[in-house]
């Protein structure tokens, strides 16, 4: 599994995380970890055409990946152009998009983050404290398994 991590805000949006950058979960924790929040108000529109320009560029992506993006935000005022974005990324890219928003702020369009979403994958809690304790629901959502392969073939006839 490869993962990138994108740091938004209204006025800056960067690849904090590049697919390619940690080989091993031990080092993806560490970096994760060292990453520092952007504060103030988000910009989500951005954040998606980085993601579909670069993080998950044709010439970084592996041929036949599962592409997963997990939205979090305590803040999302909705626009056509954001809705867009998210059609463009699930139809054309096949990208599975989670979202959890955290409403303790009153910021979210929870209408809007659940179109942005792909169906069924969308979470919401009231706080920060709350995110811990979601990781393995979370982790059913990106972590699907693969569809079983082909049975054993038949033993020849003697």
């Amino acid at each position: 599994m490869r993962l990138a991590v994108i740091l938004y805000s209204a006025t800056r949006t960067d690849v904090s995380i590049a697919l390619n950058r940690f080989g091993d979960i031990n080092s993806l924790q560490q970096g994760i970890g060292s990453l520092t929040l952007y504060g103030g108000a988000s910009n989500l529109l951005s954040a998606l055409q980085i993601l579909r320009s670069q993080a998950f560029a044709s010439n970084i992506v592996r041929s036949g990946a599962r592409l997963v993006a997990w939205i979090l935000t305590d803040e999302l005022t909705c626009s056509s152009q954001i809705t867009s974005e998210a059609t463009t990324l699930k139809s054309n890219m096949g990208v599975s998009i989670i979202g959890l928003a955290v409403t303790q702020y009153q910021a979210v369009d929870t209408n809007c983050l659940r179109q942005v979403v792909t169906p069924n994958l969308y979470i919401e809690v009231q706080s920060y404290t709350q995110i811990s304790g979601l990781a393995s629901r979370v982790s059913q959502y990106a972590c699907v398994a693969a569809p079983p392969g082909p049975g054993p073939a038949p033993s020849p006839s003697k």
